[in-house]
């Protein structure tokens, strides 16, 4: 390796070759270059499809809090930013076509059938679990909080993450989400 001595820097010294020369050519700083680096290897990195979304009870009973058939999206990209969405495939429509016209039942539905937010994420491979630092979310009481959930991948290479404590469910119920890789 050649060390090159930058002189408008001060006595700092960026090292070249291998990483180093990528910094230089794509005019990263080193932190942001080692964070991207860190990034690139993290296998969550893409876009995954819901497969189950449920509550579990100690007896080991199960509810689907979305129905049968839910639908989602989860992406998690190279710079450390999420989004996920989460629907009941039966929300019904709203009978006047206007949202801002919708019954008690309609808006019950709409908010109950639906879960999103969005922010920034860590993963942490050593001890299996993934932050979510969450920015903004269709359940208003998750915005500025912190999630750290642990996950598991299954042989499929499938994303199951537990919520000890679900927003539904009650006293002893944990949650259970399983997404599978898209892109």
């Amino acid at each position: 390796m050649k060390r090159i001595e930058l002189g408008s820097i001060g006595r700092r010294e960026l090292i070249l070759g291998g990483a180093g020369l990528t910094v230089v050519a794509a005019g990263l700083h080193p932190r942001e270059a080692a964070a991207q680096n860190a990034n690139q290897n993290n296998q969550f990195i893409g876009t995954w499809q819901l497969a189950l979304v449920d509550n579990v009870s100690p007896d080991g009973t199960r509810v689907h809090l979305y129905g049968p058939d839910p639908h989602g999206i989860l992406v998690f990209d190279a710079g450390g930013r999420y989004s996920l969405q989460i629907m009941s495939a039966d929300r019904p429509k709203f009978a006047a076509n206007d949202k801002s016209k919708g019954t008690a039942e309609e808006y019950r539905a709409a908010v109950q059938g639906s879960n999103c937010h969005f922010g920034r994420y860590a993963v942490n491979e050593h001890d299996h679990t993934v932050t979510f630092n969450v920015e903004h979310a269709t359940f208003s009481n998750w915005e500025g909080t912190t999630q750290i959930l642990p996950f598991e991948i299954d042989e499929s290479k499938n994303i199951k993450f537990i919520l000890a404590h679900p927003t539904t469910g009650g006293p002893g119920v944990t949650g259970e989400v399983v997404w599978k890789r898209v892109l």
